[in-house]
């Protein structure tokens, strides 16, 4: 709130007190909403088979019906979906899963870059050298 608005509102209050009229202040209630939102964790899942927009709905919906979802944005046109969930309630598992078993669409966790590992075991001969 700015300055002149909040002499504004003082101004006011001061003026409905000196004309005997009871001013009691309000506080806004810190809501359990406002607690999950600062919990909160997102995880991003690939959709598959996803064609129109009522696919997504399906999927939107089968993600909101899991306990702990706190929001789900899902768009067919790249098949994914962006879950906002609690993960003191639910896991991106669990998300998933219902996802899956209740939309009828295949829902898994985007493909990440395969990393390169290299296992070296004592006796076998590396890669490109013949074998005696």
């Amino acid at each position: 709130m700015n300055l002149k608005r909040f002499f504004a509102r003082t101004a006011v209050v001061r003026a409905l007190v000196a004309a005997g009229v009871a001013v009691v202040p309000v506080l806004t209630p810190v809501t359990a909403a406002d607690d999950q939102t600062k919990a909160a964790e997102t995880c991003k899942l690939k959709i598959t088979g996803m064609t129109c927009p009522g696919c997504a709905v399906s999927v939107k919906m089968a993600a909101k019906k899991v306990g702990g979802v706190i929001e789900a944005k899902v768009t067919y046109e790249n098949g994914l979906a962006e879950v906002t969930y609690d993960p003191a309630k639910t896991t991106p598992e669990k998300i998933t899963k219902a996802i899956t078993e209740n939309s009828g669409f295949k829902a898994e966790p985007p493909s990440s870059p395969k990393s390169s590992r290299t296992l070296t075991v004592e006796g076998l001969p590396r890669r490109g050298q013949p074998i005696e």
